[in-house]
């Protein structure tokens, strides 16, 4: 056994986990003993206080207030799954100390975060405050009218901060100057989290009282962390792994019937993927297609036949989302299969006139994944002059970063590191293609994002595959940006069965030797229309343990195959 082997195996046997689990964490940088036990084991205790967190006292003072003197709050948030579980955070808390609260969310029809007409649809519902959530950082026009009406506003949110700082009484933003607090990569729904916990606190130390644990409210924060995408690191590792444990216990009236609705069993183990492929894109569908107001309203039931109704709704938004969805991906797809300068792009731009805006955002994903590059979709509106979309990103690409590059081009946009959104002059969209492309070019420099082979944890034989290497790969998570699930490689497997699901997806049984695994690749039906029983194949995958209807069994889940000639 070599020195290495040897410390690896000391290493997981003081950790309690198999020396996978270990080289896993080394080869994504967490190198001490501590590190990895805080990793494997965190604690609540570790979150680090909001000290230091600009604009939090400011907050806080306004809220005590609004409590003390039994003002109505007005809580606007952004339509997407950040703003509408930041939303429900904040009212469902506030309103279980007691305080009366008012519960808006945005229309993307209205466009994105906080317009005058929203303010003022607030002052008539007779907010006396007013809180926004994922939004309100660049929403400087309506903040001001609030302000001239008398009407104090704090910002909940986490998008870039711009030059000019919003006239709000109070901003709480990680990524503002002056902020002091270490960690920035908190969604709104992180914030709101920390804020709605000190104001427990301070509460309490005034009043003696006994008051609602925030800790409950860890299922929306979850929620919220996992599908805005934002880095699962430090707190939000922490936050997620929580959050995840009381989604376990279905006590939300809107998240049981939501999971009902996902084909979730009541006995099926919850993790980040079911929150990120399941519940995130049914809680999207209504802001996508116009108002969010019924996912608001679903995760703020109260009832079981409440929130079944309200399920119903999002639902069948969902079922027209996915039909928009399948049509933009296929339609995207062939324009940049048609344009023979595709291979050729580090970032995709591709537009279409039938599109709809609210869309375009899961359609970008969708061409990341048959391109694996940064991608931006966009909807373009002739008769209003607007070509809006949104950019996905593909690897460590930073899409805010590239789109700043191309601000020139652009009339607004505003995002983070993985998911962003513009609008534009449509004139404007073949130098908007150019300077993405070069953009995401000078990010990249040397690296090559496309190759499938790079970026994996190494080859792993199918016979190594049992139940005490994913009990393992399991005390990881949860996985996501910044802490990539496990994807290792197989180097030639041969095809023993395959069939196509909804027409997008590839059932295979897949074979290594003696050893034969079921195995799932997710909207990969199109990119090989040829694929058959007895093909050699080579592919990344990442493991797991499948639930259905009770039945739990090994699977691995193929996120990238080529044929096996090039080994």
């Amino acid at each position: 056994m070599s020195p290495e082997a040897g410390e690896l195996r000391d290493r997981a046997a003081a950790l309690g986990v198999g020396t996978q689990a270990v080289a896993l964490m080394l080869r994504r940088g967490i190198d001490s003993p501590e590190a990895q036990a805080r990793l494997l084991r965190p604690r609540m205790s570790d979150l680090r206080a909001p000290h230091g967190m600009a604009g939090f006292e400011a907050a806080l003072d306004l809220l005590q207030t609004a409590q003390q003197k039994r003002l109505r709050i007005g809580v606007f948030g952004d339509y997407d799954v950040d703003g509408v579980t930041t939303t429900a955070i904040l009212t469902t808390y506030l309103e279980a100390l007691g305080i009366d609260v008012v519960a808006r969310a945005a229309s993307r029809e209205g466009g994105y975060g906080l317009q005058v007409a929203d303010a003022r649809a607030l002052r008539e519902a007779g907010a006396q405050v007013v809180l926004t959530g994922d939004c309100g950082t660049s929403d400087h026009e309506a903040l001001a009218w609030l302000q001239g009406q008398g009407i104090p506003t704090a910002v909940i949110d986490h998008h870039q901060v711009p030059e000019r700082m919003p006239p709000a009484s109070a901003l709480l933003n990680p990524h503002q100057p002056g902020c002091a607090f270490p960690f920035k990569g908190l969604c709104s729904a992180g914030v709101a989290f920390y804020l709605c916990a000190s104001l427990r606190s301070a509460l309490a130390r005034k009043t003696g009282a006994a008051l609602p644990d925030p800790k409950a409210w860890l299922d929306l924060v979850a929620l919220g962390t996992i599908c805005d995408m934002v880095p699962l690191v430090d707190e939000n590792r922490i936050l997620v792994r929580y959050g995840l444990g009381v989604i376990a216990t279905r006590r939300r009236p809107g998240l049981r019937a939501l999971l009902e609705f996902a084909g979730v069993g009541e006995d099926d183990p919850i993790d980040e993927s079911h929150l990120g492929f399941r519940l995130g894109p049914r809680l999207n569908a209504p802001g996508r297609l116009g108002p969010a107001e019924p996912s608001l309203l679903l995760l703020r039931a109260r009832s079981s036949v409440e929130a079944r109704a309200m399920a119903e709704r999002v639902e069948h938004f969902n079922i027209h989302r996915r039909e928009h969805q399948d049509a933009i991906v296929r339609e995207a797809l062939a324009l940049l299969a048609a344009d023979p300068r595709t291979p050729q792009r580090y970032g995709i731009v591709v537009a279409g006139e039938s599109w709809l805006h609210g869309i375009v955002g899961i359609a970008a994903a969708g061409v990341v994944a048959q391109y694996r590059r940064p991608a931006l979709v966009l909807a373009v509106d002739r008769a209003r002059g607007e070509a809006r979309g949104s950019a996905r990103t593909a690897g460590d690409i930073d899409v805010h970063a590239a789109l700043r590059a191309c601000a020139p081009h652009l009339r607004r946009f505003g995002g983070h590191r993985a998911a962003a959104g513009v609008s534009l002059d449509p004139a404007q969209i073949p130098a908007l293609i150019e300077a993405f492309d070069a953009a995401v070019a000078d990010q990249i420099r040397e690296r090559q994002l496309g190759e499938p082979a790079v970026e994996h944890d190494g080859p792993l034989p199918l016979e190594a595959i049992d139940e005490p290497l994913l009990v393992d790969l399991e005390q990881l998570a949860p996985y996501g940006v910044g802490f990539a699930p496990p994807r290792f490689l197989c180097e030639d497997a041969v095809v023993e069965r395959v069939r196509v699901l909804k027409g997008r997806h590839l059932s295979m049984a897949l074979r290594q030797g003696r050893i034969g695994f079921e195995a799932i690749a997710f909207g990969q039906a199109a990119a090989h229309p040829g694929i058959a029983p007895g093909d050699r194949v080579a592919f990344l995958f990442v493991p797991l343990r499948s639930s259905f209807r009770g039945r739990v069994r090994l699977q691995l889940m193929v996120e990238t195959m080529w044929p096996a000639r090039g080994f």
